[in-house]
């Protein structure tokens, strides 16, 4: 019978610990792709709570190559809950879970307003719903992207 020194127990232990790091990391991979594609039905869509509607678009924009910063404080947010990277462009976005109602031309001023404050790129502006017409009216020629639930669903589907 042999005995372990306690380099090799311990060689044994930070080697037993980072196949199980990486076996929790594959797994939490594995879910993060079936969770997106959970949501692609709109009805599905609206149903989330408001927090998993965001969790989902940070999802969704990291799939699409962008680089995700989730706003991590819970309360007021400044109506900023994501900020996205991608080749030197800075994006805003506001994510605004809604059961029926229109996102309004308020929400979309503010949120170009924080584009100018906080010097981005552009912002977009998400729902599970839809936008009023003042708010694609406004949004022409101005780098503000109007992001509708029936859209939202077409790109999970993508992919999925």
């Amino acid at each position: 019978m042999s005995t372990y020194s306690d380099i090799q127990l311990y060689s044994i232990a930070i080697l037993l610990f980072f196949f199980l790091w990486f076996l929790g990391w594959l797994f939490v991979w594995m879910r993060r792709d079936r969770y997106l594609c959970r949501y692609r039905s709109l009805k599905r869509l609206k149903r989330a709570e408001w927090d998993t509607f965001e969790h989902l678009c940070a999802h969704l924009f990291r799939k699409e190559g962008w680089q995700v910063e989730e706003n991590s404080h819970y309360g007021a947010d400044g109506g900023i809950d994501l900020r996205l990277r991608k080749r030197r462009r800075y994006v805003l976005v506001q994510c605004k879970k809604y059961e029926d109602a229109k996102v309004g031309i308020k929400v979309v001023r503010e949120m170009y307003g924080l584009m100018h404050e906080h010097e981005a790129d552009a912002v977009m502006i998400v729902t599970t719903s839809t936008f009023t017409k003042e708010c694609y009216r406004f949004a022409e020629e101005k780098p503000v992207v109007l992001i509708t639930g029936e859209e939202i669903v077409t790109r999970i589907k993508k992919r999925c």
